[in-house]
């Protein structure tokens, strides 16, 4: 069953985490490749409202970070290596390869699969050991 009764500092820590890691994924870190892959030019982004997408990915990270702290409650891990497990978990059954599929059809490269997937992957690995051991 769905509780309320979680730890809503550590939910807010990691949406916090999860923009920031958003941020760095997709600046720094793979932007360039990323912007090739889905056909975007720096020119196209700046001067546009991003606040739109930015209210999804702060949704998505709460959503994510509640849902997971759901699993570790119904789990009762209380380990990194199982809050480690548990994100990779989610991962493999409900995102990486839902990715996979939409860039299958959408014949997206398999670079742009491994940025995009690749971010949540980390995402939900930090969130199910912070969730499980706070």
């Amino acid at each position: 069953m769905l509780t309320f009764d979680v730890n809503w500092v550590a939910i807010v820590v990691l949406i916090i985490i999860n923009m920031g890691l958003g941020a760095m994924w997709y600046g720094p870190l793979f932007g360039k490749p990323w912007m090739e892959g889905v056909g975007i030019k720096m020119e196209d982004v700046e001067g546009s409202s991003m606040m739109p997408a930015y209210a999804v990915a702060i949704l998505n990270s709460f959503l994510m970070a509640f849902i997971m702290a759901n699993v570790i409650a119904w789990t009762g891990t209380v380990s990194i290596g199982g809050g480690l497990f548990l994100g990779l978990l989610m991962w493999l059954g409900f995102t990486g390869f839902s990715f996979g599929v939409n860039h299958a059809f959408e014949m997206r490269s398999l670079n742009l699969w491994f940025i995009n997937s690749g971010m949540y992957l980390v995402g939900l690995l930090i969130m199910g050991a912070v969730l499980a051991i706070w």
